[in-house]
């Protein structure tokens, strides 16, 4: 007989839980509601919010220009959410200028690494953040770090190993800072921001600096990777449930790959596929942070369809 094993920890977390709500309550057929972006990246969730009247623009990882004044032309008068993910200073401030009436769902944490960004440029620092230079709420987070000029104080670095270190702050423009301010992409891996800290204070062992390093990850997605990376390690296979734009998703298959344990990433039920579930005995399943928990549910029920007896 087969078994089935979810994660301790999964699905959705709090800020997407809290964005979901914020939209439900606000969507309306007779008066629509314009999301700059997808309001959480799982596409299930986003079909769900359409069919009850919140209208879909481009978001920041969708345009490289001026994502506020594109909205605020597109919109012209009514009410725009801002996604969980959150934007930039400049786009509220445009947002407001038009008139439109702002629905935020910002989740609190990337509030919280948005306020460490400004403060830390209001205080001299220039900001590094370890993150995805594509990822919405990355872009979001950059924009809460320029001057009273329009300056940009801070910099996306990608990756954690040690030779990309050393190219980016050999080739710094100026000259690497010796003031800085380490952040972290919510949804990064805590092994992966521990390496890069290390890694940076390393190519700086021979300068005098200053560091101030802030944890901005999210607790609830740390747990869920550590959940499933438990899990990983007493089953014969993982499916990972969640949206294929999903960061924390992604990052789920990689702590169960790295247990050694084949791990599947999938949006829905009908990507299963039997030759999976061949000769297994034990199934772990784990989700995503913005995966609703009837699409955990339909996909535990398809593996059961599925899995040989």
């Amino acid at each position: 007989m087969v078994e089935i094993l979810r994660a301790s920890e999964m699905g959705f977390c709090m800020g997407v839980r809290r964005a979901v709500q914020i939209m439900q309550g606000e969507a309306s057929l007779d008066v629509p509601v314009f999301s700059v972006g997808e309001i959480v990246h799982n596409p299930h969730v986003v079909r769900s919010l359409e069919s009850s009247g919140v209208r879909q623009l481009p978001g920041p990882d969708e345009i490289d220009g001026d994502v506020g004044r594109a909205t605020a032309e597109a919109v012209q008068q009514g009410r725009v959410a801002i996604t969980a993910h959150g934007v930039g200073e400049r786009v509220v401030r445009q947002l407001t200028d038009a008139g439109l009436d702002i629905i935020d769902t910002t989740c609190p944490i990337v509030t919280r690494a948005q306020r460490y960004g400004q403060k830390f440029v209001r205080d001299g620092w220039h900001v590094i953040v370890f993150g995805d230079r594509g990822h919405k709420e990355v872009r979001g987070i950059m924009g809460w770090t320029f001057d009273a000029n329009g300056t940009s104080h801070a910099t996306i670095f990608e990756r954690a190993d040690y030779d990309y270190l050393k190219e980016q702050v050999d080739s710094f423009p100026g000259g690497f800072p010796s003031k800085i301010g380490v952040m972290v992409q919510t949804t990064h891996r805590m092994e992966d921001f521990g390496r890069f800290v290390s890694n940076l204070m390393l190519l700086q062992r021979d300068r005098n600096f200053e560091f101030h390093i802030v944890n901005t990850l999210c607790h609830a997605t740390t747990g869920q990777q550590e959940a499933a990376a438990a899990l990983a390690r007493q089953v014969d296979v993982m499916v990972v449930v969640g949206g294929k734009k999903s960061a924390n998703t992604r990052n789920l298959r990689e702590a169960c790959e790295e247990q050694g344990t084949r791990a599947y990433h999938i949006e829905g039920p009908d990507e299963l596929q039997a030759e999976w579930f061949e000769g297994v005995r034990r199934i772990g399943l784990t989700a995503g942070a913005s995966t609703p928990d009837y699409s955990i549910d339909q996909v535990e029920q398809r593996i059961r369809e599925l899995a040989p007896e």
